[in-house]
C-alpha cells in the first residue's frame, strides 16, 4: 500500500556525533531504502557505497559538503549527488545549521542489476541545473539520473514543477517503486483510493503496481523530487 511520511514526525536515532537517521521506506519498497538523515552543525558521516548499488542525496534543508575520490563536492539546499558504487565519501555540515538530507540506496541488496552510474561523484544543483518545459503535459522537469543527466539504468529521478491545473490522472507501475518527496505548493494525491494533501516536509512512496494520481491541492504550483526505481518501468494508466 502507499504510505505518507511526515519526516518531522520519524523515529531519528543518533548513530554517530551529530548524525541522526531514520528511515523513510519500509519492507514494502523491493527496488529501494530512503532514509532522512539530520547532521548538526560540525558533523561528519563517512561510508562506502555498496557494490552493486548506487547512492543519491539530496539536501531538502540547509548545506553539506560531500567528499570523495580526491575532491570536495558543496550541496546547497535542494542540490542532488549521485555517487557510483565503490564510492568512499564523507557526508559534512561545515555551516551553523542543520542541515537534512534524504539519502536513497538502488537497489538496497547491490544486486548489480541493472547497470549504474559510473562517473564517481555528480553534484547538482535545482537552481543552476536547466530544465525542461513539457508544454502537452503542463509540466517542467530537471533531471538529475536517467538517460538525461547522470547516467545509470538503476533509477530514474528529477524534480517536477506543476502550475495551478496540471493533473496526472490515475496510473501505477508494475515494475517499480515510486517516492516523491514534496518540495513546494500543496499537493492532493491519490494514496489507496483517498485523496490526501500533503506539502514540504513530506513524502509519499508507492510500491510497484500501487496506483496513485496527482494534482495541484491550492495555490500557483508545486514542486516536488520523484524517484523511479528501476529506470527502465513502465506507466500503466487507470
Amino acid at each position: 500500500m502507499g504510505t505518507i511520511v511526515t519526516f518531522a514526525d520519524l523515529p531519528y536515532r543518533e548513530t554517530a556525533p551529530g548524525v541522526k537517521r531514520a528511515a523513510i521506506t519500509g519492507a514494502e519498497m523491493k527496488e529501494m531504502a530512503a532514509e532522512a538523515i539530520r547532521l548538526a552543525p560540525g558533523a561528519r558521516l563517512t561510508e562506502s557505497v555498496p557494490a552493486g548499488s548506487d547512492r543519491y542525496l539530496f539536501t531538502l534543508t540547509g548545506g553539506a559538503m560531500v567528499d570523495g575520490r580526491d575532491a570536495s563536492h558543496a550541496m546547497v539546499q535542494e542540490s542532488f549527488a549521485t555517487l557510483q558504487e565503490g564510492t568512499e565519501f564523507t557526508l559534512r555540515n561545515p555551516y551553523d545549521g542543520e542541515a537534512t538530507l534524504i539519502s536513497v540506496l538502488v537497489p538496497p541488496g547491490g544486486a548489480a542489476r541493472p547497470r549504474g552510474f559510473s562517473g564517481g561523484i555528480a553534484v547538482a544543483a535545482r537552481a543552476t541545473t536547466p530544465g525542461h518545459d513539457v508544454p502537452e503535459e503542463k509540466k517542467r522537469r530537471i533531471y538529475f539520473v536517467g538517460k538525461e543527466a547522470a547516467m545509470s539504468e538503476r533509477a530514474h529521478a528529477m524534480i517536477v514543477e506543476y502550475v495551478h491545473d496540471t493533473v496526472t490522472g490515475l496510473h501505477m507501475h508494475p515494475n517499480a517503486d515510486s517516492m516523491f518527496v514534496l518540495l513546494s505548493g500543496r499537493t492532493r494525491f491519490t494514496v489507496d483510493g483517498k485523496d490526501v494533501t500533503v506539502g514540504r516536509g513530506q513524502a509519499t512512496c508507492f510500491p510497484m503496481g500501487n496506483r496513485h494520481g496527482l494534482r495541484v491541492a491550492e495555490g500557483d504550483g508545486i514542486s516536488f523530487l520523484e524517484f523511479h526505481v528501476p529506470a527502465g518501468y513502465t506507466t500503466v494508466r487507470g
